[in-house]
């Protein structure tokens, strides 16, 4: 495991609760000794309340991927801009795909198979995740198939995947996994923040 290299101005997640809830953060400090001054998350309105003495998730992304640790929260400080101050307690660990948060939602799209570009095949994603999505699709699609994905979020996503799975659906047609390929950490990071948006929306209405 890799040792905590930010710097001020990231952007980072704050896990609470092993991760079942997260928040919206940034780097305001690195001190020499290695703590971490951060903004106070903020959920509807308010500030969220971290104790010192917990133990919280940071989650943060680069160019290299989506990496996570483990910190200590130290301190707080209230006023114009509220902050903890954490210590990190573990190394860096670069997130698998596996780990990958899921978020399950109905999301049309539509994909065209490699070697058959010029035709365009719709169907309709059950989960997605940072790694790969769960749809359902008429055509059946052999395993390692690569299909040229597009469907909206926020924002257009385009992106590659390998069919790593598939058996037919209860309803009718085919259930597929996919699992992405060649995709640029960017566009990942892009879903990636609107699973963590999408979530913040559920437990909001859940609190509602």
């Amino acid at each position: 495991m890799n040792q905590v290299n930010l710097q001020p101005g990231q952007k980072i997640k704050i896990g609470l609760n092993e991760g079942k809830t997260m928040y919206s953060s940034q780097v305001q400090d690195v001190s020499k000794d290695g703590t971490l001054l951060v903004d106070t998350p903020v959920y509807s309105g308010h500030l969220v309340p971290i104790r010192v003495g917990s133990i919280v998730q940071v989650i943060y992304f680069t160019k290299q991927g989506l990496f996570i640790f483990y910190a200590k929260v130290l301190n707080r400080f209230s006023g114009k801009l509220p902050l903890l101050e954490i210590m990190p307690i573990s190394g860096v660990e670069r997130l698998q795909r596996r780990k990958y948060f899921r978020l399950e939602k109905v999301i049309p799209f539509t994909y065209r198979i490699r070697g058959e570009e010029e035709k365009e095949y719709k169907g309709v994603i059950q989960d997605i995740s940072g790694g790969g999505l769960r749809c359902r699709v008429d055509k059946k699609l052999e395993i390692g198939t690569i299909i040229d994905c597009s469907f909206t979020l926020d924002e257009e996503i385009q992106v590659s995947g390998k069919v790593v799975r598939y058996e037919e659906s209860m309803e009718e047609g085919y259930e597929v996994g996919v699992c992405y390929v060649d995709i640029e950490e960017r566009m990942r990071e892009k879903i990636i923040r609107y699973i963590f948006e999408e979530q913040r929306k559920i437990r909001q209405k859940g609190i509602e």
